[in-house]
């Protein structure tokens, strides 16, 4: 522990559960967030010094049975891309290769394995552990300074053999109520958003409106799905996907003001179908080395997942339809039950694997 931290982690200070109770106040209309003066310096859990659960702390027996009673159809939607050689990776990924294992003959039978290589924490459809992102405070250079979700410093986070702390294998199952945010139907026109296109707080109510919800839809231990249209793009490969020419890594996506609002919300995870959530080129810092806000305050400021590049066209499109056939005043079609548990790779910063909407 660095001079200075331990008695940050050590108090435990109760009102910074604010993020998780807070949404009540902002149930009302379009709230007003305040970005000057933004403070990137992580405070202790609310669940306590020794937490590395984070936000998947918020799934109770009660939301599995709240996420139950949506199942109607029986209809289930898996929210993810399939893992192959060739698919579209983030710059500088390594990539997935497969080789077949040797095969063995008992008896009549045969078996069939494989040996696969790649960074499968960080590829594809993918979710992002707490231990993802780091923040190093002015003054100091020295990653062992880097503070992360609940005062976690780099020193006691990041080892030769994977994290120490804040591994994906600390997370819970996310087995829960979702909702999806269909921005490119209901505030986009219809189109797929532009890459460098943010997605405003306005946007986001704009949403809620058009489909029969408002702010007080988005709950505690909720999961908030945004669908960009950005999906589209994947089969173009990483230049399509992930960068732009002559621009480089480019998406559209959440800036630190829905952030802030989800995090004031008390939900446990955001996904979208881009390949990191938040708008990319990303925004001028709003703190001195803060060049991902919404990474910073997701993960390290409010213990938040992040599951990125999703597949949810399908599911849009059939909520789009529903949508069309209630009659007026039902109670919206946005919302299901949603089942996800990363795989629990020891030390991992994130983990491959596939989410299920459940109607």
């Amino acid at each position: 522990m660095k001079p200075g931290v331990m008695p940050l982690r050590g108090a435990f200070v109760a009102t910074v559960a604010v993020s998780l109770i807070g949404g009540a106040a902002l149930a009302r209309g379009v709230p007003t967030l305040a970005l000057a003066g933004y403070d990137p310096i992580p405070g202790p859990s609310p669940w306590g010094p020794d937490d590395e659960a984070g936000a998947s702390n918020t799934q109770t027996d009660d939301k599995v049975l709240e996420g139950k009673r949506l199942i109607k159809e029986g209809k289930v939607y898996r929210l993810g891309h399939v893992y192959e050689p060739g698919m579209a990776t983030f710059p500088g990924n390594q990539g997935l290769s497969l080789d077949a294992g040797p095969m063995s003959q008992i008896g009549q039978q045969v078996t069939n394995s494989e040996v696969m290589h790649g960074e499968f924490g960080q590829m594809g459809t993918q979710f992002d552990a707490l231990g993802h992102f780091g923040y190093i405070p002015p003054g100091s250079s020295d990653p062992d300074d880097a503070l992360f979700y609940n005062q976690f410093t780099g020193a006691e986070v990041m080892t030769g053999d994977g994290l120490a702390h804040l591994g994906v294998e600390n997370v819970k199952p996310l087995v829960t109520r979702g909702v999806l945010l269909d921005v490119k139907r209901h505030a986009n026109g219809g189109e797929t958003l532009a890459w460098g296109q943010e997605i405003t707080l306005s946007m986001v109510m704009r949403t809620l409106r058009a489909q029969k919800m408002d702010a007080r839809d988005i709950g505690v231990g909720d999961v908030v799905l945004i669908f960009t249209g950005w999906e589209e793009n994947w089969e173009l490969g990483t230049e399509g996907f992930y960068t732009q020419p002559g621009v480089g890594m480019a998406q559209p996506g959440i800036g630190l003001e829905v952030a802030k609002w989800l995090s004031s919300k008390g939900i446990a995870c955001v996904g979208s179908d881009n390949f990191g959530i938040e708008v990319t080129p990303p925004k001028p810092p709003v703190a001195p080395g803060v060049v991902f806000p919404v990474h910073h305050h997701l993960l390290v400021k409010s213990g938040i997942f992040m599951q990125e590049a999703m597949v949810l066209s399908e599911l849009a499109a059939d909520l789009a339809a529903e949508l069309e056939d209630r009659p007026h005043g039902h109670k919206s079609p946005y919302e299901f039950f949603y089942v996800y548990s990363p795989l629990p790779l020891r030390g991992a910063s994130g983990s491959p694997g596939i989410p299920l909407a459940i109607r």
